[in-house]
């Protein structure tokens, strides 16, 4: 009996190690994949940043394009909101996700400071880590540098879901540890504890539609 009892043990281990191993092969891989989107992205995003082609307002369109190609809006938008995502008439959803779009975009524009009078300024994006996020292996942080004519400028995090449709997108982003979904969420709940959805839409129309 004590001699089955050490085999089942062996045999649990094995199992468990095994299992281990497998999940750690997986986020592995995972990780390597969402690294390349990032990667991708990044390139995009530099090739519209630094060309010297395109009027600052061309800029802002084909990031704006880049990004509703491979961001998800809908979630981050909800991550803006909270607790008061649910309060969000469908009615509006559409509209709304059009707005965090046109926010989120400009603030990345405004952040790289990309403007007429810098036409000799470069930018580049080196992405360095990633570490999944939650137990599901859906969600990964991807951290890395921004950097400005070879010198940094600012730390980005990039916060990444597996969507039902296994395509990587993009639900966050961070620059210089400001979460630009989460920093809203802040700014969302002070306002919506004393004004409606519609007002906060209202807003958001006046500032970026």
């Amino acid at each position: 009996m004590k001699y089955l009892k050490n085999v089942l043990l062996l045999f649990s281990l094995t199992i468990t190690f095994t299992l281990s191993l497998n999940i750690k092969e997986a986020e592995s891989q995972s990780c390597d994949e969402t690294i390349n989107f990032i990667n991708e992205i990044s390139a995009k995003t530099l090739s519209i940043v630094n060309t010297e082609n395109y009027t600052i307002n061309q800029k802002k369109y084909h990031l704006s394009n880049l990004l509703l190609n491979n961001a998800d809006f809908k979630t981050m938008g909800k991550v803006a909101l909270g607790r008061y995502s649910r309060k969000l008439p469908k009615d509006r959803e559409d509209q709304y996700t059009v707005l965090i779009k046109n926010m989120v975009t400009d603030m990345i524009h405004t952040k790289l400071n990309t403007n007429v009078e810098e036409e000799a300024s470069s930018y580049s994006i080196i992405n360095r880590t990633c570490n999944t996020k939650g137990s599901k292996n859906r969600e990964f942080l991807v951290d890395g540098d921004i950097l400005k004519n070879d010198s940094k400028l600012t730390t980005i995090r990039w916060w990444i879901i597996l969507n039902n449709a296994d395509d990587y997108k993009v639900i966050d982003i961070s620059l210089a540890g400001v979460s630009l979904a989460l920093q809203k969420r802040e700014e969302f709940t002070s306002y919506l504890s004393k004004n409606s959805i519609d007002d906060l839409i209202k807003n958001l129309s006046d500032k970026f539609e």
